[in-house]
């Protein structure tokens, strides 16, 4: 693994669209939530951690998670994701491409610097855009991950209960984390047992978390 470097995984969920009636807009994706895991290993050879998650209300609009992300969003990282080329970075462009100027402007400057310091797509290693579900990768590694569905995450997503949602992204993002330390056998081993130490701290602390913020 990279000396002292820093790792962001990504996850993000979305929500089909269909087409309006009068023909104004096609038939897409709506982003409906983001959570990042970073992780960062110091001069000293220790690993710090920090996980969020962030999802929105059916009608508020999609760049209310571009300014979210935007503020949190590391410089110059490794990103880590799931089908990065073929869903995840489609789902941020596509919002920003109607979000007002200033924040689309932010947010892309971030994600410029993010894919600037390299990207792994752990979905190529199973197929790439063919791979199954991420949560049956992860499941087969012994690492859990959140088996997504579609219609009680619409659902969730229509009535203004985001709470399963952003605990479903952040568990998604510290899964693609794990898939990557674990991937990387025994270079991994040391990040693998620190962040088994940091999630057991977590668990310990048992805090309840207000929306939007660490998780």
């Amino acid at each position: 693994m990279i000396t002292n470097p820093i790792y962001i995984a990504v996850a993000a969920a979305t929500v089909s669209m269909p087409a309006s009636l009068n023909g104004a807009h096609a038939a897409g994706q709506h982003l409906i939530g983001i959570a990042i895991f970073i992780a960062e290993r110091d001069d000293k050879g220790h690993w710090r951690f920090a996980r969020r998650a962030h999802a929105i209300l059916a009608g508020e609009a999609e760049s209310t998670l571009l300014e979210w992300a935007a503020a949190r969003l590391p410089g110059e990282a490794m990103l880590i994701g799931w089908n990065v080329d073929h869903c995840l970075i489609p789902a941020l462009l596509d919002a920003a491409a109607i979000a007002p100027p200033a924040i689309a402007h932010r947010f892309l400057e971030r994600l410029r610097l993010l894919l600037t310091g390299g990207v792994v797509d752990m979905a190529l290693q199973h197929g790439g855009a063919g791979a199954p579900a991420f949560a049956e990768v992860a499941k087969e590694m012994a690492i859990y991950a959140p088996a997504w569905n579609i219609d009680a995450m619409t659902g969730d997503w229509a009535v203004g209960a985001t709470d399963r949602l952003r605990r479903d992204l952040a568990d998604e993002a510290l899964a693609i984390w794990r898939t990557f330390v674990r991937a990387a056998s025994v270079s991994g081993l040391e990040a693998e047992a620190a962040t088994d130490a940091w999630v057991l701290r977590r668990r310990r602390m048992n805090a309840v978390v207000p929306t939007g913020s660490p998780v």
